[in-house]
């Protein structure tokens, strides 16, 4: 994902945790919130989850799937994607889908 999508700092994650709306499946939460700015993405997964490796592979495979529906996504929102333990299990084409029924959940996917 590129840089500019990167949400960051521990001040916007607070304030999406307190304001924002969230939506879940049994693999992911997406909390999200209008903003001003165009869209920026975090990606959250617990240590509950694995080991490092385990995480970080998690970590990437949701950012890849968020990258690429991007332009389907609405804009000027902020979003949190919390991955839940059995993520841990899941091709990347189920981590795919699960997002996409996330998102269309909360109204956002087009």
């Amino acid at each position: 994902m590129q840089k500019k999508y990167r949400l960051s700092g521990r001040r916007v994650f607070n304030y999406l945790y307190r304001k924002g709306t969230s939506v879940a499946n049994g693999q992911l939460v997406l909390i999200y919130a209008p903003s001003k700015y165009p869209l920026k993405v975090g990606v959250v997964v617990s240590k509950k989850i694995g080991k490092a490796v385990v995480r970080n592979k998690i970590r990437r495979r949701i950012k890849e799937a968020f990258r690429l529906m991007i332009p389907h996504v609405a804009d000027k929102y902020n979003y949190i994607v919390v991955a839940r333990p059995d993520v841990a299990a899941m091709s990347y084409q189920d981590i795919e889908k699960s997002l996409i029924h996330v998102l269309k959940r909360a109204k956002l996917y087009n």
